[in-house]
């Protein structure tokens, strides 16, 4: 199981909607077939390894990270061919969240005699395919809050000069985390302060940490980019990089009867911008609806990368799950400076967000803190 999980890893960024899925078959304490998923391939590591394996594939065992779908997609059902195959046993790590699958599969391999093992490194296979895993079981994509900061917690200078805070290396693990993310999102005010392309730009045969990436595509692609624009400020001009980059744009936007002008809401050129219109709370897009509506279009992970008031929406909702942040060893001062996070803030120290599963690197001489926030406030 160990090793289809190393093979699982080969796939990461590259098998969304899909869940990265690792499987190799064991016959006379020999590997006849291994394989793993890419959404672009089609087939599914199942159907791989079995046809790597031929004929010896009768009377195996078959290791899988996640249970083998019974419905037919892109594909036919992986348990037909496991079952087709004779094989004699199959072990699978998760079951399959996915409420078309969620314990059928397993089922369907009892019916025919096969004899299945379930649960098999479980906690880990899980964490490798947290968006997958999020899409299905929270009906809303990952969402991870990435940002830079200096030593004394400052995004920017009190006169907004972001450019560069953390090294390049630093830098380069950012382009690499919007390689194998499906979308990044900012909000409107990053977009009209900065006029970021949002892009990948990785150097992807320079050295990156294992500890954060397992295993590294090899090609760079770039992610849907994901604006909250509720009255599209961003939107009716072409002045704005990330619009007239190459690639698929959508932003969040408020209900027509929300905008005073509707003529410049129509004017938005549709063809480069997908807009999603969102009920408002508080004044604001009401971020979880919009989270429901990017699953519907299979995006299953989000790179959240601010502005602060964007990563205080995400906390405030409970809609976060990990922080990547980037510490230099750099200190701006100034009141007016902005934080990370900013929005009402906490009263009392135990109500903060709290971190679990808290890793350090070092990076050059940048720390990267990588965690994950608690289900609730002060936990």
């Amino acid at each position: 199981m160990r090793r289809a999980i190393e093979l699982g890893w080969k796939g990461i960024g590259r098998t969304s909607p899909n869940p990265m899925v690792g499987c190799v078959i064991v016959k006379d304490d020999e590997i006849i077939g291994e394989a793993f998923h890419l959404f672009s391939q089609v087939d599914h590591a199942e159907t791989i390894a079995l046809d790597q394996a031929g004929e010896r594939s009768k009377g195996s065992t078959v290791y899988v990270t996640v249970e083998p779908c019974c419905h037919t997609g892109r594909t036919p059902p992986c348990t037909d061919a496991i079952i087709a195959a004779e094989v004699s046993k199959v072990v699978y790590g998760i079951k399959d969240p996915d409420p078309r699958v969620n314990g059928c599969g397993h089922s369907a391999l009892e019916k025919a005699d096969i004899d299945v093992v379930g649960g098999v490194l479980a906690d880990e296979i899980r964490e490798q395919n947290k968006f997958f895993v999020a899409a299905k079981e929270k009906n809303r994509p990952y969402i991870t809050l990435k940002w830079a900061m200096t030593l004394d917690g400052k995004i920017a200078t009190r006169t907004g000069e972001s450019k560069w805070i953390s090294c390049e290396q630093s830098r380069n693990i950012g382009h690499h985390l919007r390689n194998i993310y499906d979308a990044i999102l900012v909000g409107h005010s990053t977009v009209m302060i900065d006029n970021p392309r949002l892009d990948c730009r990785v150097d992807i045969t320079s050295s990156l940490p294992t500890e954060i990436f397992p295993a590294i595509p090899q090609d760079c692609r770039n992610p849907v980019r994901v604006v909250l624009d509720a009255l599209g400020a961003t939107c009716c001009t072409d002045d704005f990089q990330l619009y007239t980059n190459p690639g698929r744009s959508i932003v969040a936007i408020a209900p027509e009867s929300a905008w005073d002008d509707t003529k410049s809401r129509d004017s938005i050129d549709t063809d480069k911008i997908d807009l999603i219109e969102c009920p408002m709370t508080g004044g604001h897009i009401d971020i979880g609806c919009f989270l429901e509506s990017l699953v519907e279009r299979n995006i299953h992970s989000v790179l959240v990368e601010g502005g602060s008031g964007i990563h205080a929406a995400f906390l405030e909702a409970g809609l976060a799950d990990e922080v990547i942040a980037f510490i230099a060893p750099q200190v701006f001062g100034g009141e007016a400076a902005p934080s990370p996070v900013a929005g009402g803030g906490i009263e009392h120290i135990g109500d903060s967000w709290r971190l679990k599963s808290v890793r350090h690197l070092r990076v050059e001489d940048d720390l990267v803190m990588i965690g994950k926030f608690a289900p609730e406030k002060g936990e």
